[in-house]
């Protein structure tokens, strides 16, 4: 479980002052430290993966931020905890990141910060999905892309999701998955795409509109899912939150939804696009 995001009074330090900000924020150096300190929690352990490369990870009292460089298309600060802790610490490290970073927690931990900072505001909200089950059997094939059919993914997603985060052949890094109708047409692909920290993650899932309510776009995302499972034992990914067929869609493969916000400099939301997440 996540540390609950609550309106709790500011904790009284040995100094007599409150909060996180009588205490001195600790680094947390890897992502078995953020774990130990969220309690396993799945986003935070998910932009801990930036650890190894320009990230890093901050504690003080019960809050905990996790500044993920360039995770998902974007410079995340990723927090849990309490308002009055988180909001001591976020406060604190504000200054010192680029104006680039999203804060992102909880849709009611953000919009407390949010009323605290003044410089904060909240661009939009978000579902964060995650499970720790297997994803049922697909009923229709899917099986991973190679280099040669990337090509004919990233037509399909250009034409269907031109906004997907995730584009096909994009980053050596990600694996593509797909199925074909009858015909042989490629109709949906999924993607593995940012998956790290213990944390297998799901996105760029597009079906042709030819092809919904066949069943193609759940065995695809089906497909991905197992796949992930079968490594990490944790699999989660993000939707948008008036999406409903697709939150049903992941519901019915086991995820299960948390309502997620994000939060920016006043100065960023002007230069950052209109994506929520």
């Amino acid at each position: 479980m996540t540390p609950e995001d609550t309106n709790d009074p500011p904790r009284t330090g040995h100094d007599g002052t409150t909060g996180a900000g009588s205490m001195r924020p600790r680094p947390l150096a890897s992502v078995d430290d953020v774990a130990s300190a969220t309690a396993g929690d799945a986003l935070a352990c998910w932009a801990a993966q930036r650890l190894d490369r320009t990230g890093s990870a901050f504690a003080a009292g019960d809050a905990v931020a996790v500044a993920a460089p360039d995770l998902a298309r974007r410079d995340r600060l990723v927090v849990r905890g309490s308002v009055a802790d988180t909001t001591e610490l976020v406060r604190s490290l504000l200054g010192t990141l680029p104006s680039s970073y999203r804060v992102m927690g909880s849709a009611q931990l953000v919009r407390a910060m949010a009323d605290a900072i003044s410089d904060l505001d909240v661009r939009g909200t978000f579902g964060w999905m995650e499970t720790r089950t297997p994803a049922p059997v697909p009923d229709n094939p899917a099986t991973w892309l190679d280099g040669a059919e990337l090509g004919e993914a990233a037509e399909l997603v250009r034409r269907v999701y031109p906004d997907s985060y995730a584009v096909p052949g994009a980053d050596p890094e990600h694996r593509w998955a797909g199925v074909r109708d009858a015909a042989g047409r490629l109709v949906a692909v999924a993607c593995d795409a940012w998956t790290g920290g213990g944390v297998g993650f799901v996105s760029g899932v597009v079906t042709d509109p030819r092809a919904r309510r066949s069943g193609l776009g759940r065995a695809v995302t089906a497909f991905v899912a197992r796949e992930l499972w079968a490594k990490y034992e944790r699999v989660a990914l993000m939707v948008d939150s008036s999406n409903h067929a697709a939150i049903r869609l992941y519901e019915g493969l086991g995820f299960t939804g948390e309502n997620v916000a994000v939060a920016t400099s006043a100065a960023a939301a002007a230069e950052t696009t209109r994506r929520a997440c």
